[in-house]
């Protein structure tokens, strides 16, 4: 056994080695205490750990521990048997942001076939920012397993890969995963107008929310005006999580054509919408919108009103 300056390593080390799981798994929450370097040894061995529950409780205390060489003993724990200990290591991964960790990383993505590692390993690649990322992430656009796809197109938007575009366009048009469709529709706002916005336009109308969500976050945005109408289209939306995403871009737009649907927005029912509403009318800033926003003065939601008053003030320096 490994002898330490810290005696209470070393007692924690001992305990490690002992038969009874249930004294291993207390002393997994001896070392954050420890706050020695020596104690990520310590902890790659407990995330090796036969019993589940030992690896369980190293899992929850992987983010108190900032160090790149933990790496290798991370990358080992994405193919856990156990959920939780798998998911840890992927964040904790995701955490290190350390360029000395790619070569590793890379290596495993090269040599797995398991999604969950696979997945897990781009996530902990997007951070990075290394071309290498770009060209292993477009390798697994087209990836069986939809978790893969959307960590690769988390790589290549957070590197605004343009190569990669088309592809993306590709993916937020018709990947039967809708998770998938609304993280591609997410990347492409580091795409031309002329390149996306058909594209994104035609999410608004996706048969998921969230997808549909996204899509006039990204329109807000990237301030496309071609998208002006289909957003007013979209303030009708079933669901007021998309109508409250249009009018947010209704007024990221400055859409005076907007003004009336935005003030039968501003008596919606819900408070989240009546409040996106009044905000947008105060970002326009045009005497349309005066008279919803004088009303908006006397809801009886607080912050509707905090907005109102604030939106009061900007068309107060309207001639």
């Amino acid at each position: 056994m490994t002898v330490y300056d810290d005696p209470l390593l070393n007692d924690i080390a001992e305990r490690l080695g002992s038969d009874d799981p249930g004294i291993r798994r207390i002393a997994v929450l001896d070392l954050v205490d420890s706050g020695e370097p020596e104690a990520i040894d310590l902890l790659s061995l407990a995330l090796r750990d036969p019993d589940i529950n030992v690896r369980r409780e190293a899992a929850k205390v992987v983010d108190e521990f900032d160090a790149t060489e933990m790496a290798n003993a991370l990358l080992k724990a994405l193919s856990d048997e156990d959920e939780l200990v798998r998911n840890a290591a992927a964040n904790a991964l995701a955490d290190l942001k350390d360029p000395a960790a790619a070569t590793p990383l890379l290596r495993v993505l090269a040599e797995s076939t398991d999604p969950f590692v696979v997945a897990g390993v781009l996530r902990a690649l997007k951070p990075l920012r290394i071309p290498a990322a770009a060209d292993a992430a477009s390798n697994h656009l087209d990836a069986p397993d939809p978790r893969v796809r959307r960590e690769a197109i988390g790589v290549l938007g957070y590197l605004r890969e343009e190569n990669s575009l088309p592809a993306l366009i590709a993916l937020a048009r018709g990947d039967l995963d809708a998770e998938v469709r609304r993280a591609a529709v997410g990347t492409l706002l580091f795409g031309s107008p002329e390149t996306v916005a058909e594209t994104l336009i035609a999410a608004l109308g996706d048969e998921h929310w969230q997808v549909r969500c996204e899509a006039a976050n990204s329109i807000g945005k990237m301030r496309l005006k071609a998208g002006t109408d289909p957003l007013i289209q979209s303030t009708r939306d079933h669901l007021w999580q998309v109508r409250e995403r249009a009018v947010e871009a209704l007024g990221k737009l400055s859409a005076v054509k907007a003004i009336p649907c935005l003030g039968l927005c501003s008596r919606d029912d819900v408070s989240n919408l009546r409040k996106a509403a009044v905000a947008a009318l105060g970002q326009i800033g045009h005497a349309d919108g005066r008279p919803f926003v004088e009303e908006a003065l006397q809801d009886p939601d607080p912050d509707v009103r905090k907005l109102a008053r604030w939106a009061q003030e900007r068309l107060r320096s309207i001639a």
